[in-house]
């Protein structure tokens, strides 16, 4: 027997944010009517019922439409880790700059200018490693 993987009912509380920067890197690789109902239903906070009447579905089939979308959106994400990537990039740069700071101040001793540029360094390595 074939088991059917079990795709989570939308929840727009939680997944908002996640499924729109999912969407920013993966929304391409959906097909066009997925792509259309999760950005209706995340991004434009559209409600079954609007999507199906703007679509001409049923509520059903707007509401499938979007888990299944969702879904494809996560396995991209789980086989891909583009958003990972991107958010430890994101901290990384941030580390960077806090070091470059500390490099920058004229009131930083010796010791603590050797130790920020070896941290900027170690920056410097984790990003190539990213990518």
């Amino acid at each position: 027997m074939i088991s059917m993987k079990v795709i989570p009912e939308p929840d727009k509380k939680t997944d908002v944010i996640d499924i729109n920067l999912l969407l920013d890197f993966y929304g391409p690789l959906l097909a066009e009517r997925q792509r259309q109902t999760v950005e209706m239903y995340y991004g434009d906070d559209m409600t079954l019922s609007e999507i199906a009447q703007e679509l001409g579905i049923s509520r059903q089939a707007a509401q499938q439409s979007i888990r299944k979308g969702c879904g494809q959106l996560r396995e991209f994400e789980e086989k891909l880790g583009l958003c990972g990537r991107f958010a430890a990039a994101e901290d990384t740069i941030g580390a960077l700059r806090r070091s470059a700071e500390v490099l920058a101040d004229r009131d930083t001793g010796e010791d603590d200018a050797m130790c920020a540029a070896e941290r900027v360094y170690e920056y410097l390595d984790s990003l190539e490693k990213l990518f």
